[in-house]
């Protein structure tokens, strides 16, 4: 049995990539792993910019995201008969999922080649580079058909 770790955002693109591994992963009776990983915001000392209360909230809003994205995930292959195990973490997305894919000693890693589009794409472009790169394991990208 092969060990899949699929890395989502919780976007619609990240779920329509997502779609295209289900006969995949039915064909090889692999066991899915889906990972989303809630940024982490890096805190400037000093600065005047947010209050705690703001900063909860944002932080609440983030995490709610990710785990929202993760259980739109979750259904997507529970509706196609696939069992999935859900993870959630925080941090620098790249980095974690390099490490949770060293860590479940996975034989593949999937994840979409970028984002929605605008800073987001960039920024997703930027997290698939560093993982392909990086990565110890196979890494498959699903690319966007327009």
């Amino acid at each position: 049995m092969q060990k899949i770790l699929l890395a989502t955002d919780g976007s619609d693109y990240s779920l329509e990539s997502l779609r295209k591994v289900i006969p995949m992963a039915k064909a090889l009776q692999a066991e899915l792993t889906i990972l989303a990983v809630a940024e982490e915001i890096p805190l400037l000392r000093g600065t005047e910019g947010m209050s705690k209360k703001e900063f909860d909230a944002l932080i609440n809003s983030i995490n709610r995201e990710a785990e929202q994205g993760l259980e739109r995930a979750r259904q997507l292959f529970e509706e196609a008969n696939i069992k999935v195990n859900k993870v959630l973490r925080a941090g620098k997305p790249a980095e974690v999922i390099i490490e949770e894919a060293e860590k479940g000693n996975f034989d593949l890693v999937i994840l979409g080649d970028s984002g929605g589009g605008g800073i987001k794409e960039l920024f997703l472009g930027s997290v698939s580079n560093k993982v392909v790169h990086q990565v110890k394991r196979d890494v498959m990208i699903v690319k966007r058909i327009d």
